[in-house]
This record gives structure tokens, sequence and C-alpha cells, in this order.
């Protein structure tokens, strides 16, 4: 059984257990399937990514999950200031030599550490949200060196999501960043003075906000 079988089986077994009629059911029900949802638009597909590169999977990634991007593409259709909202609006040409992702909002989206994978080779991005995003924690952070390392990735909104402090020292390598937003994120909340102090010592042309 592959374990997409085994994960429905699991969950039926949860529903059953919980009663068939009422609340409780729908709520259940409504929990497996943003469950499987989350899954199945988070899942690496390691084929794909490797013919079609980092920036377009990127993209798909992020618009499946319920964020917007800003992309440069061929096809003159698509400036570089439009927010692009939803998946149904690429259009397949677009996919071509050239198309570069270089803004992500997914603000409130259900984006996770596992999908963040796909970013790992996109060396476009300048602007990056991942605010009130309750499933990016310290394991995504790696996967933004590249777009640092590159020089291109500029601000990073991290606001209300569960990152900890030993982000910090991957925070610290993000060398391009010129804004980072690290409020109300509850496991940091305790060392923000801490965090702040390194910060500031380590990127000192950016404007940190904790």
């Amino acid at each position: 059984q592959t374990f997409q079988h085994y994960f429905i089986q699991i969950n039926l077994r949860m529903l059953c257990r919980r009663g068939i009629t009422g609340t409780p059911l729908r709520n259940s029900v409504r929990s497996f399937f943003g469950r499987a949802r989350r899954y199945k638009n988070n899942r690496i597909d390691e084929i794909r990514l490797k013919y079609l590169g980092a920036d377009k999977l990127s993209t798909e990634w992020v618009l499946l999950n319920g964020g917007k991007v800003k992309v440069i593409a061929p096809d003159q259709k698509l400036k570089p200031e439009d927010w692009i909202d939803s998946f149904w609006r690429l259009d397949l040409r677009n996919f071509e030599l050239g198309f570069k992702l270089t803004h992500i909002d997914a603000t409130d989206s259900e984006i996770t550490d596992v999908g963040s994978r796909y970013l790992r080779n996109a060396i476009n991005l300048q602007h990056v949200s991942f605010a009130g995003c309750r499933f990016i924690t310290d394991t995504t952070l790696p996967n933004l060196l590249s777009s640092a390392e590159a020089g291109s990735l500029l601000s990073l909104n991290l606001s209300r999501t569960n990152i900890t402090l030993e982000a910090v020292e991957i925070l610290a390598e993000l060398t391009s960043l010129r804004r980072l937003n690290l409020t109300d994120c509850r496991f940091l909340v305790q060392h923000r003075e801490l965090a702040r102090e390194v910060l500031s010592t380590e990127l000192k042309p950016c404007k940190v906000i904790i």
C-alpha cells in the first residue's frame, strides 16, 4: 500500500470513532480533507523539479497553497509588477527559458516546510512573505540561502510563524537582506532581545523588526 492509502485509512477510522452525525463529524471531515490537500500540494515532485526547475515548481507550489507571486516571463501578458493569485492564470507557455520567480506572498496560506524544498535553487527571489504560515518553522530557512547568496533576496517576512531562537543562526547567513520581520513569533517572544542583538550585528544593513 502507498502512503496515501494508509493515510486515508487511518483518518477514516478516526472519523468512524467520532460518530456518524452532527458537527463533530463535519469538523472531522473538514480536517481530514484539509490535511489531505496540504499533503498533496506540498509534496515534492522530483522528476518535474529536475526538468522544469526551481522557479517554475516554486510558483506552482505557492499558488496551489493559496499564495500569490510575481514573475518575469517571456509572455508579455505577464508584467513583472503584476501579482498572480491563481494557479489557473498560468499559461504553460510561460514555463519557457527565462522564467523567473521574484516575489512570494504566501501570507496565511497552507505552505509547509516540506514544500519549501522547491525554493532551494530559486535564486531570483527578491521579496518573500510567509507571514501567518503555521506550518513554517526553522526547517524552511536553509532553502532560502541560494537566493541570499545570489544577492537577490532583499525582504523576508516570517511574522506569526513557528520559528525559534535556533533560526537566528541561519537568518544571520542571509546577508543580502535589507528588511526582516519576525514579529509575533510565539517561540521567539521570550528571546526577542537576544535575537535582535545577534541579527543587528550580523545583518548590519538590514532593518530587523521583532
